[in-house]
């Protein structure tokens, strides 16, 4: 019988030992459910690395977005505020008020600048032939306008080309801007802060008067001219032109300049009702005839917010008042001089709400002679005894008297 080979490569005590078993085949049932969760968590992977870049770009965008409308608010906020102040050098800082009552008080030197036909004006600047000095009480909501009439004597040792006058102050100054001349003069003569500026070319008076299609005006008394034109006393829609004429002339006027700017309150008392009534688009109708006309060193951001606070102030609480004085003559000059002790009680009680008095004697006004009563001397007029007709023609009048028709013309 023949012997089998062995097998070298049998072992039997091997088959003893455990294998492991084979891996599952990807087509049995078990690695299709598998493959398929990979698959969906694959998926959903990818799916949120979508979302995740596309609210990446999403972000990004918007951040362009916003950065670009930034840029374009920013440039043109630059832009009306250029053209709101023009470029316009700022007042000097020691005429300012005192750093502890900023946010409390704001004092603006307004002017009416008037060119006269013909003549040279090399720094740009003419007569301030309308001369308003205002005082904001913002933490009292209260505001005080003080009239300076354009023929105040000045002194010689002023700068006015030989008149006297403190019209031709600003004209002949040399600072930048010129009308810093002026401000300046009023701190040292009046004792008073002054923090901006506004001036404001006539011509521009009634280009903003016929942008909004006139005004409505009641007008206490007859105004004549010299040729005989006639604006008769009564509630009238004037344009600019009528504007124009009811502000300049003064002729028929017992104490001439002074009863014109008498006259003057009552055009202010319209403008601002008018004002307080504007919607939007009467403001863009405005804004051309401001920005040509109207130079300031209040930048956009402070006169919104000024604006803001004036029209909330009530009109009793704004209160008028010209600088007591008298017409005399100095140097074959026809001028007005100031009333010391009067002009000091006016100043002390209505434009240092929260400063310290100042006597007539620390005034640098000039007082050439007091030899008549003026009619202004501590008194004014509210803005409400205008509204209301109650204001008497050629006397301040802060207090109410009985009501009168707007359209009566109270005796001069």
């Amino acid at each position: 019988m023949a012997h089998k080979p062995t097998n070298p490569y049998y072992h039997p005590e091997e088959r003893q030992h455990s294998y492991s078993p084979r891996p599952a085949s990807p087509y049995s049932e078990r690695g299709n459910t598998n493959a398929a969760a990979r698959q969906r968590a694959a998926l959903a992977r990818r799916k949120k690395a979508a979302r995740a870049k596309r609210r990446r770009r999403w972000l990004t965008a918007l951040v362009a977005v916003l950065l670009g409308c930034g840029v374009v608010c920013f440039a043109v906020y630059n832009l009306l505020n250029n053209l709101v102040t023009g470029g316009a050098a700022a007042l000097p800082d020691n005429i300012g008020t005192e750093d502890a009552l900023k946010g409390d008080v704001v004092n603006i030197l307004c002017a009416g600048i008037d060119f006269e036909e013909g003549r040279e004006y090399p720094n740009g600047m003419g007569f301030t032939d309308v001369i308003l000095y205002v005082t904001f009480d913002m933490k009292a909501n209260k505001i005080s306008m003080l009239q300076i009439p354009r023929d105040t004597y000045a002194g010689d040792a002023v700068n006015t080309g030989g008149t006297g006058k403190i019209n031709a102050v600003a004209l002949r100054g040399e600072t930048d801007p010129p009308i810093a001349a002026l401000a300046t003069l009023i701190n040292e003569q009046f004792k008073l802060p002054v923090d901006y500026y506004m001036t404001i070319d006539m011509d521009a008076f009634k280009a903003v008067i016929n942008a909004i299609g006139g005004i409505e005006v009641t007008i206490p008394k007859d105004i004549v001219d010299d040729s005989g034109n006639i604006l008769p006393a009564g509630t009238h829609k004037i344009d600019g032109d009528t504007a124009e004429f009811m502000v300049r002339q003064r002729h028929n006027y017992g104490n001439a300049d002074i009863g014109r700017l008498e006259m003057q309150r009552y055009m202010y008392s319209a403008l601002l009702k008018t004002f307080k009534s504007f919607p939007l688009s009467d403001i863009i109708k405005v804004m051309p005839a401001y920005i040509q006309y109207v130079k300031t060193d209040i930048n956009l951001a402070k006169m919104c917010s000024l604006a803001g606070k004036v029209l909330k102030v009530e009109s009793e609480d704004i209160l008028m008042f010209t600088m007591p004085g008298e017409a005399c003559t100095v140097n074959g000059q026809s001028v007005y001089t100031a009333h010391l002790e009067a002009t000091a009680e006016i100043l002390n009680e209505h434009f240092r709400p929260y400063s310290d008095p100042v006597s007539a004697s620390e005034l640098g006004l000039i007082e050439l002679q007091n030899t008549v009563s003026s009619v202004n001397d501590g008194t004014g007029q509210s803005m409400e005894s205008i509204d209301n007709g109650t204001a008497q023609w050629g006397q301040g009048n802060i207090q109410s008297e009985p009501a009168q028709s707007s359209s009566s013309a109270p005796a001069a």
